[in-house]
């Protein structure tokens, strides 16, 4: 078919258009094309930042870096000048920005913002709590709070998404730009979704943070704890955890150690008190806290454990336990059972002590009671000096039980008292054998002291050495009837003087030789006497620095001895303060023929005439009744020396001491009062008394005081 002219032009018109419009359709089309690849060309770079944040906060374990690391990828990609994100502190007063990203030209603010009070950003959370979102490119249509915030920093716009889980807000994530910048929906839309995958990621680590300071904080209480805590598997009894107390008492706990090899070194399997079987029932359900107490031998405690079955982080079960040592409970609970059978053995003791000495007591008395009668009714020669030797007898072992009870008194008290001097000590056992030299006089037994002992001065209390040396002797006349007893002392090691006495009597019993210095000890129970003696010499000995003892064969006699600390002569006299005279005068003897004079304060004339009929036959002797005549006298007369009654008529004998001291006198003086106690005999000798006697008076001891005082 043929077109005209003006159908052909008009067909190329309409062709013309149809081409028009098809390729105004496909630039159309291509356009569409254009911006789906570019929507897509986005979404591929959101998702590929969105993974590589994911990635970094995921797989990055130090949390600054990570953060850091992520916030630097957001920012790259979103072009902001500053992005930052605030938490609220634990505290639950301030918040503060945590971290921040700047790009180049920007000056970081984290260092003036990491701590502000929530009260003053309460605009902040208002609006984000309201519209769940702030964006803005006109920051001056803000709360005056936050337009000054963001001016300090060169803010122009800024778009801030909370950080919130499960609907509840911890903080916020900021993009802040130094621009007028416009936004849209995909702004808005890729910023929060940055946004819920930092909160996500930041509270995450928030809890894990929390976590961990709460096991460091557990940690750190059960450390400090005292009270060793474990927990091992129910099943194989490996340790699973321990604290420090268990850690320092059983050492370090190796990976996979059972806990038996931790808790007692040595043992070979599960330890045999165990309580694994009563932790748990047949359904394996908890069966509550089993209480029990254990000795450890490796590190000899003792301890109180508390056992209880619980199920561990991973599900199992694990067996806790915690153990308290009480080691010092059980060393109390020791003492006072041992106070209580002590106390107990006290009470025995103080009964079984009264009644024998109710029987000590009677014995002497009834003799001295009986014989007394019969002196004054007997007129024949040979009974009343009987009768006499009998009750003079029964005086002194009545004497020496009461001295031995208040000695026993005293050493219960901690009151005993030494009073050390220079002694000579050959001079000194020639006076005790002076004074026993009557017990030997039927001849039966001959009394020895060996006189190629060394001549030496010690530092010592000469009362209680002779007091012990004298015991030793009293006690081997009771057990030896025939032969002789024998006193001596040596030297040993240049430092310890060794006195014994040795006897030929019937000798002890070895298995009687560790009992024999204990209270109440007697060998025979028919032999008189409390069985207190040697007990008190052991105190005394002892108290004095030296040791004592016994060596004895049954049927061969006995040998009982005890040291004394030695110095060489002439240091015990340097340390003493002496000078040669004074020592010359301890060495010195009495001549034969001189007779002492002693002067006798003394009111009571029985207490003057047993003095006088004691020392009648070796001293000269004179009386005074009272304090003022005492005085008299020792003006008139220069006596060697003078007994002074402390209680007198008048003037006491303290008054008439002072006076004499005052008045220059140097003579010595002995007091003389029936009380016995430790400060009575301070006041006599802070009156000016030398020494000290008391009553009843033993004759051996008025003899040994006189040769004290009177040798020249």
């Amino acid at each position: 078919m043929k077109y005209t002219d003006s159908e052909q032009e008009r067909v190329n018109m309409e062709l013309e258009q149809y081409r028009t419009r098809l390729e105004q359709m496909v630039e159309e089309k291509s356009k569409d094309l254009i911006a789906i690849q570019e929507d897509l060309e986005a979404t591929n770079r959101r998702q590929a930042l969105f993974i590589k944040v994911l990635q970094i906060l995921q797989l990055e374990a130090d949390i600054p870096k990570a953060m850091n690391m992520a916030l630097a990828e957001i920012g790259r990609y979103t072009g902001v000048d500053r992005l930052a994100t605030w938490e609220n502190h634990l505290d639950g007063v301030t918040y503060g920005c945590t971290y921040e990203w700047c790009n180049d030209g920007s000056e970081p603010a984290i260092d003036y913002l990491r701590s502000m009070t929530i009260e003053a950003g309460k605009p902040w959370f208002d609006m984000l709590a309201k519209d769940n979102l702030i964006c803005t490119s006109d920051i001056y249509s803000l709360d005056p709070f936050i337009t000054q915030m963001l001016e300090v920093q060169g803010v122009k716009a800024i778009a801030v998404f909370p950080l919130s889980q499960l609907g509840v807000h911890f903080g916020f994530l900021s993009f802040n730009f130094c621009w007028n910048k416009q936004w849209d929906e995909k702004d808005i839309e890729l910023m929060s979704q940055i946004s819920q995958i930092v909160s996500t990621a930041t509270k995450r680590w928030q809890v894990e943070t929390s976590l961990h300071q709460s096991q460091r904080t557990m940690q750190k209480v059960l450390d400090n704890i005292n009270t060793n805590i474990f927990v091992s598997d129910y099943d194989t009894q490996k340790v699973l955890f321990a604290n420090k107390p268990f850690r320092e008492a059983a050492g370090e706990v190796p990976e996979d150690a059972e806990c038996w090899k931790m808790l007692n070194a040595g043992l070979d399997g599960v330890c045999e008190h165990c309580p694994k079987a009563l932790l748990l029932d047949a359904e394996r359900r908890p069966t509550g806290v089993q209480f029990w107490e254990d000795y450890n031998p490796s590190t000899d405690r003792w301890y109180t454990i508390q056992s209880t079955a619980l199920e561990w982080l991973d599900g199992r079960w694990a067996i806790m336990e915690l153990a308290t040592d009480i080691t010092t409970r059980k060393q109390v609970e020791l003492e006072l059972i041992q106070a209580k059978e002590k106390a107990e053995e006290s009470d025995m003791l103080k009964s079984a002590f009264l009644a024998n000495m109710s029987h000590e007591i009677r014995t002497p008395l009834n003799a001295i009671v009986g014989f007394s009668s019969l002196l004054a009714e007997t007129e024949e020669v040979e009974e009343r000096q009987a009768y006499m030797s009998i009750v003079q007898e029964n005086n002194e072992l009545l004497l020496k039980l009461i001295s031995d009870i208040l000695d026993i008194s005293k050493i219960e008290a901690g009151t005993i008292e030494f009073n050390k001097a220079l002694v000579d000590v050959h001079q000194l056992c020639r006076e005790v054998i002076t004074s026993f030299s009557h017990k030997a006089g039927d001849g039966a037994v001959e009394l020895r002291f060996d006189e190629s002992s060394p001549q030496i001065v010690i530092d010592g209390d000469k009362n209680r050495i002779t007091q012990v040396i004298s015991n030793f002797i009293t006690n081997a006349f009771k057990f030896t009837t025939q032969g002789s007893i024998t006193l001596s002392y040596t030297l040993e090691g240049g430092n310890q003087v060794c006195f014994s006495v040795t006897d030929t009597g019937k000798g002890i019993p070895a298995e009687k030789q560790d009992e024999i210095f204990n209270r109440f000890a007697k060998l025979d129970s028919f032999v008189q006497g409390a069985g207190l003696g040697l007990s008190i010499c052991q105190n005394l000995v002892e108290r004095m620095g030296g040791k004592i003892g016994v060596e004895s064969r049954e049927g061969e006699g006995a040998r009982f001895w005890f040291t004394h600390p030695y110095t060489p002569e002439d240091q015990a006299i340097s340390e003493a303060g002496m000078d040669d005279a004074s020592v010359a005068s301890i060495l010195k003897t009495t001549p034969k023929n001189y007779k002492p004079l002693i002067l006798v304060a003394e009111d009571i004339d029985s207490n003057y005439l047993l003095i006088e009929a004691l020392l009648k036959k070796d001293y000269r002797l004179l009386r005074a009744h009272n304090g003022e005549e005492a005085i008299e006298l020792l003006d008139a007369q220069t006596p060697d020396l003078v007994f002074m009654d402390m209680k007198m008529p008048g003037m006491t004998g303290i008054e008439v001491t002072k006076i004499l001291r005052e008045k220059g006198v140097q003579i010595p003086i002995v007091a003389l009062t029936a009380f016995a106690y430790d400060d009575d005999r301070k006041l006599a000798l802070d009156a000016g008394c030398n020494d000290f006697l008391t009553k009843p008076i033993s004759p051996p001891e008025l003899r040994r005081m006189v040769s004290k005082w009177t040798t020249r």
